[in-house]
Formats: C-alpha cells, structure tokens, sequence
C-alpha cells in the first residue's frame, strides 16, 4: 500500500515539476522577444501565471512530504523507546 502512495507523489510531482518548467521557460522566452503582439502577450500572462502556481504546488507537494517524513520518524522513536 505504501508503495502506490509513493508512486502517485512521485508521478503528480513529476507532472507539476514539468509543467512548471516548461511554463517558466515559455515565459523567459516570450519575455526576451522585442515585440510581443496581442495573442503572444496573452500567453506570457498565461504562461506567468503558471509558472508561480507551479512554484507554489511544488513548495507545498515537498512541504507535504516533509510533514509525512517527519511523523514517521517520530513513529519509529516512539516504538524504539517503548521496546
């Protein structure tokens, strides 16, 4: 059980982390051009707006993980002092 929850962290992180990349890099793109026209700009926005949504639900998938990591070990020390 523990393995598929492993598995579905590792794949909706992979998919954000990519996501965020590839936003992060359309943007840096879109934002080195000289001239941007309308459909273009739009997608800059678009692309922006992902990129910091993507940062932050990289921050809080990790920060999750933390959490979890943590409680473990305080699982482990408690059933290692109460043998």
């Amino acid at each position: 059980m523990k393995t598929s929850k492993v598995s579905a962290f590792h794949l909706v992180f992979s998919t954000v982390l990519s996501l965020t990349i590839l936003s992060g890099g359309t943007s840096l793109w879109l934002a080195s051009q000289p001239k941007l026209s309308e459909y273009q700009v739009r997608i800059l926005e678009n692309s922006t707006a992902t990129w910091q949504t993507g940062v932050g639900a990289i921050f809080g998938l990790l920060g999750s993980k933390a959490t979890h990591l943590l409680e473990a070990e305080e699982e482990e020390q408690q059933e290692n002092t109460s043998s």
